[in-house]
């Protein structure tokens, strides 16, 4: 599989790749969840000004329509920087969704809206009590529209006919509990139809969020180096012992492989390819965050050094990505079915 990168798929990372430099220090991002001023980050705008919020949108609806791949490729870069922003749900999961029931006027204009910067959410969990429909999300606490397959419909809310309790994840992302009447959601699809354009939208998020880690890791990984390098004991550098050295190859190894099949994965999109990459970037994320903070020694530990806001989220992607052994028995039963 050729993994090699197009013109315009390079010219698009490298400018996330310089928006991530100029404006993900670690300064910046702590500083933009202590603000918690409760509204959408001020650093999606920018974003969306850079044409993110519109990559896999069609281009009849105001987007780039660009493959799903280049959007992976943009999370892994954006991830590099802890990414606080909504572009794995509002700009891969929603358009990704939208774009695959049959055109109206409804779907068009959301599509168009998505394109625009519009923030839409697919909502988690979603259940009904007492004609209340009750879900939660990241990013939804600042959500124009959130998303939702509720009885086998594809269902649209408007964030006027919300309630929402707020509150912050570990990670610093802002989330919330929502609430709303289920007569005041609007109907995109149903049936079938709804039912697989819900599972493109969690498969292209689950990718999304696999790439978002691992980009996270290799900063890591990159402090981890660094450290070693310059973190000195008995004269010389720490990462001149054997052992600390075979153990960050293997970490390089491990991200290597995880990488590699996401990649697979991104290009492919069938079940027992992204299973296995979800299978594998548990593995890695877990072992990374784990050993480098080890590496670190005690400093890997405080909230002042940046390794431990990072693994914070390397722990929060795996909870989203969702039980790795469930993922891991359905490539079993592929595995065994081929």
């Amino acid at each position: 599989m050729n993994f090699d990168l197009t013109e315009d798929q390079s010219l698009l990372l490298s400018t996330c790749e310089r928006w991530v430099r100029e404006r993900c220090t670690i300064e910046a991002r702590r500083a933009q969840v202590k603000a918690d001023s409760g509204a959408a980050p001020a650093t999606w705008r920018e974003l969306v000004d850079l044409g993110l919020a519109a990559v896999v949108v069609p281009e009849n609806n105001g987007g780039l329509g660009r493959p799903l791949i280049d959007a992976v490729l943009v999370a892994q870069t954006l991830g590099r920087g802890w990414l606080l922003e909504p572009f794995i749900d509002s700009a891969i999961a929603a358009p990704t969704i939208v774009a695959s029931v049959t055109a109206s006027n409804a779907r068009d204009a959301l599509l168009e809206r998505i394109a625009g910067g519009g923030i839409v959410i697919p909502l988690r969990d979603a259940r009904v009590v007492g004609g209340q429909v009750c879900a939660w999300a990241p990013h939804a606490r600042y959500a124009e529209a959130v998303l939702l397959l509720l009885d086998g419909a594809l269902c649209v809310v408007d964030a006027n006919a919300i309630s929402r309790r707020p509150y912050r994840q570990i990670d610093g992302c802002a989330a919330a509990e929502l609430s709303f009447e289920r007569a005041k959601s609007a109907v995109l699809a149903q049936g079938p139809e709804a039912k697989e354009s819900w599972r493109a939208g969690v498969d292209a998020a689950r990718i999304g969020r696999i790439a978002e880690g691992l980009g996270l890791a290799k900063t890591v990984l990159d402090l981890t180096a660094d450290y070693l390098r310059t973190r000195k004991q008995f004269g010389q550098p720490i990462g001149r012992f054997q052992a600390l050295a075979h153990r960050m190859a293997d970490l390089l190894v491990l991200y290597e492989q995880a990488q590699s099949l996401m990649l697979a994965a991104a290009m492919k999109m069938d079940a027992h390819t992204l299973d296995a990459a979800q299978v594998l970037a548990h593995r890695a994320l877990r072992t990374i965050a784990q050993q480098s903070i080890q590496l670190h020694g005690g400093i890997g530990m405080t909230a002042e050094y940046a390794l431990s806001n990072y693994a914070k989220r390397m722990f929060a992607i795996e909870l989203e990505l969702g039980d790795a052994d469930t993922a891991l028995a359905q490539f079993a039963a592929a595995a065994a079915r081929s």
